[in-house]
């Protein structure tokens, strides 16, 4: 390829497009490869084979490529007179790069390949022009090529920068959000702790009672066996049948009272109480004996009583072990243990103990049927529990009813949670997990108004999701859904 005409040439393509039409119209050719095209007309599509080559003249065309995997046509350059269409395709063989379309009423020269060799060949000036022409098409492609990768750089370099910027912005925004979550959690900790000092201290009251009246009742005993020494099979059952013992609730007290009052007709009211637990089968060994009143009837109860301090004494040291095994486990932070397997089951007893303090006069109803285990951060978990339960305590008052229930199929494992409130108001139940979104208002008992939007976020990133409705009967229900498989990591 040689170049006559001088830079001069490749500045004015107008100018070289003229010398090339009149090329064409001296020669009687310009109505065989001229061409017309209205807007919007398609003259080449990406992807096409292109065996003619496209001389815009008059007008202008935009060339579109299509975004990968997507069916979108993404504009890319404009064309104005003096520009090839598809010239690398043409000089490569390749399929075209783009598709074009009229932006404008558009006239071309539309040459078949053969045609332009022929040209070429017999005129050496049209080549000449072509030359010049195509030279200042691919210095313009090549020009925009370099503009184009520094646009690139810099916009990637801006990139680079901003997601620097989202990068601390996330991590502080993930720092303050655990700050939230701590400071929530720990004012939920204090109100739990409350309870819980209030909790311990009723089991503790009885088991240093029971201790002082076991105290009392051994050294009854002991001058008891020095003078009725007959009768130690019957003390020892007396005693059985007071660990055993339940407690009947009043009717049923009232009553049994009432029956024995009949057989036992001088003995106290304390006596006919104590008399109301002891088995049918001793009562009658002790009218068999004679047992009917006073000093001699108290020193029989008190081997019944015995037993039932016993019972008492392991029921509240129980509790008391039971009600502190809850709190380290409730208040385990997230370094101390994260995500291991574990029973969704164990934590919702556990933020029962708790909470019991707040939920002591409701009707619970549980229903926990084995269900498998899955991996979790049970820390998280626990705090999903208790801002659901302290919720529907908040709710409902004083009095109500608490059922919680859980089962799971193949895919999932989910936890339900009734109560027996007022419901939430269909207006704000969709924002009822937003952020500072509270339907306490001034009567917030505690925390930051955060406990649901929290509770959202853990069970997303457990992989799982949380709503709540109304139900038909009166009352909330949230229900929790966590996956067996494939928990997500925070």
């Amino acid at each position: 390829m040689k170049f006559k005409l001088g830079k001069q040439w490749i500045a004015d393509r107008n100018r070289v497009v003229q010398l090339i039409r009149r090329l064409f119209d001296d020669s009687g050719q310009s109505e065989r490869f001229l061409k017309s095209v209205a807007e919007g007309e398609v003259l080449l599509k990406e992807g096409d084979p292109l065996e003619d080559i496209f001389l815009l003249l008059e007008g202008s065309v935009e060339l579109y490529k299509k975004k990968p995997d997507t069916d979108t046509d993404y504009p890319i350059a404009r064309l104005e007179a003096g520009s090839f269409i598809g010239i690398i395709a043409f000089t490569t063989g390749e399929p075209s790069l783009t598709t074009a379309v009229a932006a404008t009423p558009s006239v071309l020269l539309k040459i078949p390949d053969e045609e332009v060799r022929s040209l070429f060949k017999k005129n050496k000036q049209f080549r000449n022009y072509m030359d010049e022409l195509i030279l200042a098409n691919l210095l313009d492609r090549f020009r925009n090529t370099i503009i184009l990768q520094i646009k690139l750089n810099s916009a990637n370099n801006k990139l680079r920068e901003e997601r620097n910027e989202l990068q601390q912005a996330y991590r502080e925004l993930k720092e303050a959000q655990d700050r939230l979550i701590y400071q929530e959690k720990m004012a939920t900790l204090g109100q739990l702790v409350a309870g819980f000092a209030h909790e311990v201290n009723n089991p503790t009251a009885s088991l240093l009672r029971s201790t002082e009246t076991l105290e009392e009742r051994i050294s009854s005993l002991m001058l008891l066996l020095e003078k009725e020494p007959d009768d130690h099979d019957f003390f020892i059952s007396l005693y059985d049948a007071g660990r055993k013992a339940g407690y009947p609730d009043t009717a049923t007290l009232r009553e049994l009272t009432a029956q024995l009052k009949e057989s036992f007709k001088e003995a106290t009211p304390a006596q006919l109480r104590l008399l109301a637990q002891v088995p049918v089968s001793l009562i009658d060994r002790l009218l068999e004996n004679k047992v009917l009143k006073g000093e001699e009837l108290d020193f029989y109860l008190n081997q019944f009583e015995l037993g039932k301090m016993f019972q008492n004494i392991e029921s509240s040291g129980n509790r008391i072990a039971g009600l502190v095994k809850s709190l380290k486990s409730y208040s385990r932070t997230d370094t101390d243990i994260e995500w291991e397997k574990i029973d969704i089951r164990e934590g919702i007893h556990d933020t029962l103990q708790l909470t019991s303090n707040r939920i002591k006069y409701y009707d619970i109803d549980l229903d926990l049927p084995e269900v498998p285990m899955i991996r979790a951060n049970p820390a998280a978990l626990n705090q999903v529990w208790t801002n659901i339960i302290l919720n529907a305590a908040d709710a409902m008052g004083k009095n109500g009813s608490l059922s919680i229930n859980c089962n799971n199929n193949q895919k999932n494992i989910w936890v339900e949670i009734r109560d027996s409130g007022p419901g939430i108001d269909e207006e704000i139940i969709e924002k009822i997990f937003d952020s500072n979104f509270s339907t306490k208002k001034s009567e917030v008992k505690f925390g930051l108004g955060l406990g649901l939007s929290i509770s959202r976020d853990i069970i997303h990133q457990h992989g799982g999701t949380i709503s709540a409705k109304n139900s038909a009967k009166g009352g909330a229900i949230f229900t929790v859904t966590l996956p067996l498989k494939d928990n997500n990591q925070a």
